[in-house]
C-alpha cells in the first residue's frame, strides 16, 4: 500500500526508518523485561541495561535520521505551517525528539545504577525506574506507529473564509490529478460556495486539499468530491499524500 502511493525514490529511507523503529520497540521490550526478571540478579541487571545502549541507541539514531531524511526528501519542510503541522506528524516528532530526551535520561539512570553494581552496592532502585522507562517509551511508540499509519487529523478549527464566502453562487471546478502535477478546469473562481470534482486519471491514489479541507483518497479511475467555501484571496492546494505536494502536485487557486 505504501509503495502504491508513495513516489520513486523514498522507499529505501522509509525502510530504514521502519527497520530503526523496529530495532528500538524489540530493545526496550527485551530491555523491559530482562530487568523486571532480574530479581537483583546482576547478569540480567545488565543485560537490561546494555540493551539500551548497545541496541536501543543505535535502533533510535538510525530511526530519527531516516525520519529527517523522509521529512526533507517529501517536501513537508518546504510547505505552508497551516499544511504541515498535521496531527500525525506532530505526534511521530514528539515521540521521536521528546521520547530521545527521555531514552536519555533512562540511560543515564540505568549507568548510574551499573555503576553502583560494579561498585558492590545496591542498585537503589535505579534499574527497576529505567525498566519504568523503557516500558513508557515502548507505549510512546506504539502511539506513534498508530499515528504514523492511521494519519488521524483530530479536530481542526474552521479556517478562515474571506470576504464574499458567504455568498450563494456555487462555482463547479473539475480536478484532473495525474502524476504528479493538478490540472484544474478553471484557475480562478469567484467567492461562495466551491465544488471540486476530483478525477484521479494517474497509476497511483491522489487526493486534494484546500483551505484545510481535504478529499477522500481517491483511487485510480475514481472520482470523488470536495465542497469548500471560499472567500476573496489566494488559496494553496495540493494532494497530502506524502512526497506527492513536493513531486508537483500543489497550485494557486485565485478567488475574486
Amino acid at each position: 500500500m505504501l509503495a502504491a502511493i508513495r513516489p520513486a525514490g523514498q522507499d529505501f529511507p522509509v525502510l530504514l526508518h521502519i527497520v530503526g523503529a523496529t530495532v528500538v520497540f524489540g530493545a526496550l521490550l527485551a530491555s523491559a523485561t530482562s530487568l523486571a526478571l532480574a530479581r537483583g540478579e546482576v547478569r540480567l541487571l545488565r543485560l537490561g541495561y546494555f540493551s539500551l545502549l548497545f541496541v536501543a541507541l543505535p535502533g533510535m539514531a538510525l530511526m530519527w535520521g531516516a525520519g529527517e531524511w523522509i521529512y526533507h526528501k517529501q517536501g513537508w519542510n518546504k510547505l505552508p505551517s497551516s499544511v504541515k503541522d498535521v496531527d500525525w506528524l506532530t505526534i511521530g516528532f514528539v515521540v521521536g525528539d521528546y521520547g530521545g530526551l527521555f531514552f536519555i535520561a533512562a540511560l543515564i539512570v540505568g549507568g548510574v545504577g551499573i555503576l553502583r553494581l560494579r561498585n558492590g552496592k545496591s542498585d537503589g532502585g535505579l534499574l527497576k525506574l529505567t525498566m519504568v522507562m523503557a516500558l513508557v517509551l515502548a507505549v510512546a511508540y506504539v502511539v506513534a506507529v498508530w499515528a504514523m499509519t492511521g494519519k488521524p487529523t483530530g479536530a481542526t478549527a474552521a479556517p478562515a473564509l474571506g470576504p464574499g464566502a458567504s455568498s450563494s453562487a456555487t462555482t463547479a471546478v473539475r480536478v484532473s490529478a495525474t502524476e504528479f502535477r493538478f490540472t484544474l478546469s478553471k484557475q480562478s473562481v469567484p467567492p461562495g460556495r466551491v465544488v471540486f470534482a476530483v478525477s484521479n486519471n494517474g497509476k497511483l491514489a491522489h487526493d486534494f486539499s484546500i483551505n484545510g479541507k481535504t478529499s477522500a483518497l481517491v483511487s485510480p479511475g475514481k472520482t470523488s468530491t470536495l465542497t469548500v467555501r471560499l472567500g476573496a484571496g489566494k488559496f494553496f492546494y495540493l494532494c497530502t499524500v506524502p512526497g506527492h505536494a513536493q513531486a508537483g502536485m500543489k497550485g494557486t487557486l485565485d478567488v475574486h
